[in-house]
């Protein structure tokens, strides 16, 4: 009896046909799902190639063409044996904000080379025996004031 009024309630709700609804439903085919796309695989060894541009200018207007090597970002030597010492020093000057502006740095490898890095690349330099970076440091400004005495 108790059965009889929880149908009535049911079926005044509009839940008493749910049972022969379901008994319409065909049943539905089982179909597998998608496959994922494969994405590629990639290896973490690999390292994106490093170039090094070697530059030999001859005057300030080649300035330009070096920093936009910096700009993307490669390492760039520059031999300044080809240029007066005014012309160096404007040069060293200029490649030396642009190196700032970028986060880079700048490294002296003899009296006329220097190599530029964007900030993606550090150098080191082996110090001669004996030598501390500050005595080094010290070693090279002497050098640059001399060279502009002559």
């Amino acid at each position: 009896m108790a059965r009889g009024w929880y149908d009535k309630v049911l079926k005044l709700l509009g839940y008493s046909e749910q049972d022969e609804e379901y008994d319409s439903f065909e049943e539905a085919e089982y179909t597998e799902p998608k496959a994922r796309s494969r994405t590629p695989v990639l290896s973490l060894h690999t390292s994106p190639e490093v170039k090094i541009v070697v530059l030999t200018p001859v005057g300030f207007d080649e300035v330009e063409k070096i920093s936009n090597q910096l700009k993307s970002r490669k390492t760039v030597v520059v031999n300044l044996s080809k240029t007066t010492k005014e012309v160096s020093q404007r040069i060293l000057d200029f490649l030396g904000g642009t190196v700032f502006a970028l986060n880079g740095s700048m490294q002296r490898v003899s009296s006329d080379t220097f190599m530029f890095a964007p900030s993606n690349i550090s150098i080191q330099a082996e110090l001669p025996e004996g030598l501390s970076q500050e005595k080094f440091l010290q070693q090279l400004r002497e050098e640059g004031k001399k060279d502009r005495k002559h």
